[in-house]
């Protein structure tokens, strides 16, 4: 079960309208020996109550009082539980099944599984060869909703090796494409957490006196850098414009620190340049006044920040076990302008090796 359908069932067993969410996360934690310790716990369960909100099984609280926001992204306090929808009849499973899910006749199936498998079955029949389409695409096509498939990925199918979406579905993922610039010629693109950081680096590479030292500027944050990073491969080939390195740079706190590891294994699955700390900036956020948080996990603390080079790991250990984090709103538009000197090649001062930089 995911944690959504956990949640469900735990909701349905309550007499109570108003339900503290953290009873709820213990429901979602239930069952999954990974999810209570999973850097990614936070946005599950956010992605979760989110999917019960759109189905109409609660409701979830209006105004930030009701709202915990001292981490990304932000849960709720409480929900309220909301009178089950009428289920519609579930699709008889079909007498025959094809040779591509003969797998299925061996199974006992669930009834969410005859209505995951029932209308694949009629597309392996009919159109055993269709064309490949996005997943949004071909979910609106078979079950008349486009979200269906969304989480097909991480399907008790799918994970076992028994359905696949390229070769039964006949799809392809299509995440939303990574918000990026080439602003130069350069084999090399940053990309940015935070939009005030992304439009002053913009700035500053525009007006670069050597043209040729600026490469590609992205934007991208949490879940939607993550997926979207391949995406970036097309729009290379596009512009026959390929990099050979690829630098990140995020908030000096725990969920950009654990986004920032995530980044770099999608990076690395996807065929990509290894993505790597943009060092220099780091450095120079570093120096900035932090601001005061809520103390975070130790070990988990510890794990995010190893994605830093040294000494900035444990910096970055020290600042966070402190109950501080750095923003990349702290190193302004000014600060950022001077820590690049416009005299010395632009790559290696992000790379943090100004005396590799050599004269532009």
């Amino acid at each position: 079960m995911t944690p959504a359908q956990r949640m469900a069932a735990y909701l349905q067993t309550q007499t109570r309208v108003r339900i503290g969410f953290d009873a709820l996360a213990e429901a979602a934690d239930e069952g999954d020996s990974s999810l209570p310790t999973s850097p990614l716990r936070r946005r599950m369960l956010a992605h979760a109550v989110q999917e019960l909100k759109d189905n109409g099984t609660l409701r979830l609280p209006v105004g930030d009082n009701g709202w915990d926001h001292t981490a990304l992204p932000p849960l709720p306090r409480w929900v309220e539980r909301l009178a089950p929808r009428r289920m519609p009849a579930a699709r008889p499973a079909p007498r025959a099944w094809t040779q591509a899910l003969s797998f299925a006749s061996r199974l006992t199936l669930s009834r969410a599984d005859q209505e995951l498998l029932a209308p694949v079955n009629i597309l392996q029949r009919d159109w055993p060869d269709a064309e490949p389409v996005p997943i949004a695409e071909r979910s609106y096509e078979l079950y008349g909703d486009e979200k269906y498939l969304a989480r097909i990925g991480t399907h008790h199918l799918v994970t076992a090796g028994l359905l696949s979406v390229g070769e039964h579905l006949r799809a392809f993922p299509a995440p939303a494409p990574l918000a990026m610039f080439e602003l130069g010629p350069a084999p090399w693109m940053l990309i940015v957490e935070n939009s005030a950081a992304f439009t002053s680096l913009r700035r500053i590479f525009n007006a670069w006196p050597s043209p040729q030292e600026v490469g590609w500027l992205a934007y991208g944050q949490g879940d939607q850098l993550i997926a979207s990073l391949p995406t970036c491969l097309e729009s290379f080939a596009e512009r026959a414009h390929p990099v050979t390195d690829l630098l990140l740079y995020t908030d000096l706190d725990i969920d950009g620190l654990e986004c920032a590891q995530l980044a770099a294994e999608r990076a690395q699955a996807a065929g990509l340049p290894p993505l790597r700390p943009a060092a220099g900036l780091y450095r120079a956020l570093f120096e900035r006044r932090p601001r005061a948080v809520l103390p975070g996990d130790a070990d988990r603390i510890r794990a995010a920040a190893c994605w830093l080079p040294d000494p900035y790991a444990d910096q970055a250990v020290q600042l966070l076990l402190g109950g501080h984090v750095l923003r990349q709103e702290a190193l302004p538009l000014p600060e950022v302008r001077s820590v690049l000197d416009p005299e010395r090649c632009l790559l290696p001062q992000l790379l943090g090796h100004p005396h590799d930089a050599g004269l532009a």
